[in-house]
């Protein structure tokens, strides 16, 4: 029987493990891609443990190699992955530029992903919570981290998905977007209408509630895209605000959020009113209508500038308004001895809800409310579909109440 050998200390060596003159231990191996290793410690047993890894990890089939891939690289691959059917340009530009800003030149963002912890992204989650960031945004960031780790997973680049489990903290406390009230709406409509300061927003407003369609494909409709005469209005883009490769922030053109975006809306009486007063505002305001974005002109709805109005620009808009008709309120309710009505804080996406919860109050089928809205699941249209009819439901069986009650009188 041979000999065995070993090291300076009397200790037997294991296949594989040597010691050079110095007194430095290493292992010899061939990853799995049948390529020869060394690993090295100064400790026999530091040298163990990191040869007992190395044994799972070929036992298991990770690859040593790409399991050395920076976060980056990974969130990199995984974007390049995404089908792009699916996935649409302002989505990934969104992803990228979040990315970038909190992730990119981070400490987590250059771990090898091999040495990324759940208590790493925990970490992650609570900086990204304490510098006032929302649940939703923190849930968005998951959405990110959670496809492209099971993606190194399904590779054999890790064993375990790290961010599984890690949004725990974060699922509740997000903003509802709740839909304004018959009455609301109304209120503001008229608020609108009246205020020397802000009457120029009505038509938009009018346009936004009747066609239910999102801040983008609002502010990058154009009249080219708007049949008076058969009163139809063709949805096949919409217009984004954000920064570019060259860190400028600027509008440009793209792609409806998903193909059902793509569609043509039949116009209400009150949306092609509203058209009316917004070309008649257009003309009287002398409002140029040259401004060119990626070969796109002639929008509807533009600033006095002749530029379309910006997403934050229109929220700005209507935190303003709806401040101004509160003050009022809270002023007259005094005068009057009387709690205040206030209206809620509006935002593009509210106008968008409300838009849509109208219709389907009114009844409308399912799946022309689905082709209207643009969405390219019926689900997400079944949300708001249920909860009006439940809205309904109540309010009828409420004036059900009433009339008995009369009756019983």
């Amino acid at each position: 029987m041979a000999e065995k050998r070993k090291d300076n200390k009397g200790r037997n060596l294991q296949k594989g493990e040597s010691q050079r003159k110095d007194g430095r231990y290493y292992f010899q191996y061939k990853d799995s891609l049948g390529k020869a290793k060394v690993v090295y410690s100064w400790d026999l047993a530091e040298l163990r443990e990191k040869e007992k890894q190395i044994k799972k990890d070929l036992a298991d089939g990770i690859n040593e190699t790409s399991s050395k891939m920076s976060l980056n690289q990974l969130f990199d691959m995984y974007l390049s992955l995404k089908n792009a059917e699916k996935f649409r340009g302002t989505t990934r530009e969104n992803y990228i530029a979040m990315w970038d800003i909190h992730i990119r030149n981070t400490e987590l963002g250059n771990a090898e992903i091999r040495n990324i912890r759940p208590s790493h992204i925990k970490k992650f989650y609570k900086g990204l919570k304490d510098s006032g960031l929302s649940n939703s945004t923190i849930k968005l960031f998951h959405c990110m981290l959670l496809p492209s780790f099971k993606l190194a997973v399904d590779d054999d680049m890790i064993r375990k998905n790290p961010a599984t489990d890690c949004l725990n903290d974060y699922k509740g406390g997000a903003k509802v977007k709740e839909a304004l009230t018959v009455s609301e709406q109304r209120t503001l409509l008229e608020f609108v209408k009246n205020s020397k300061v802000y009457n120029s927003y009505e038509p938009m407003l009018r346009y936004m509630l009747g066609t239910a369609c999102r801040i983008g494909e609002v502010i990058g409709i154009t009249w080219n895209d708007i049949d008076m005469k058969n009163r139809k209005i063709n949805i096949n883009h919409q217009l984004t605000y954000k920064r570019n490769a060259e860190k400028k922030t600027v509008f440009s053109i793209s792609s409806t959020k998903t193909d059902a975006g793509n569609r043509v809306i039949p116009m209400t009486e009150n949306v092609y009113n509203a058209l009316c007063e917004q070309r008649k505002q257009n003309l009287y305001l002398g409002i140029p209508r040259d401004y060119e974005i990626d070969g796109y002109s002639n929008f509807v709805f533009m600033s006095k500038n002749g530029r379309p109005i910006a997403p934050n620009g229109f929220n700005n808009a209507m935190k303003n308004i709806v401040n101004a008709y509160n003050k009022a309120e809270q002023e007259k309710a005094v005068e009057e001895k009387r709690p205040p009505v206030l209206i809620p804080h509006i935002s593009a996406h509210t106008f968008r809800h409300t838009g849509c919860t109208r219709m389907a109050e009114s009844g409308m089928n399912v799946k022309v409310l689905q082709y209207i809205m643009g969405h390219s699941n019926i689900s997400v249209t079944m949300d708001v579909y249920s909860h009006a009819q439940e809205e309904n439901i109540t309010n009828e069986i409420d004036r059900l109440e009433q009339t008995q009650i009369a009756i019983v009188v």
